[in-house]
């Protein structure tokens, strides 16, 4: 555990990283059980799924100037 606050920051960021390749994973995840039965429907995943990989992009570039 770090001791200083860029070292309990790059923790903080680590862990949503992880948690955005998670909401990433599981959106596949539904993707494919979804197939094209319900085209509404994959729209709206594959949104969530793109506006994740954007917050992830951001909070990878934050960490990255830490």
């Amino acid at each position: 555990m770090a001791s200083n606050t860029r070292g309990r920051l790059k923790e903080r960021f680590e862990g949503i990283h992880k948690n955005f390749d998670w909401v990433v994973e599981h959106c596949t995840q539904s993707l494919a059980l979804i197939a094209d039965k319900n085209p509404k429907m994959t729209k709206a995943v594959k949104a969530l799924g793109e506006g994740t990989k954007t917050l992830d992009e951001l909070a990878q570039d934050i960490y990255s100037k830490l």
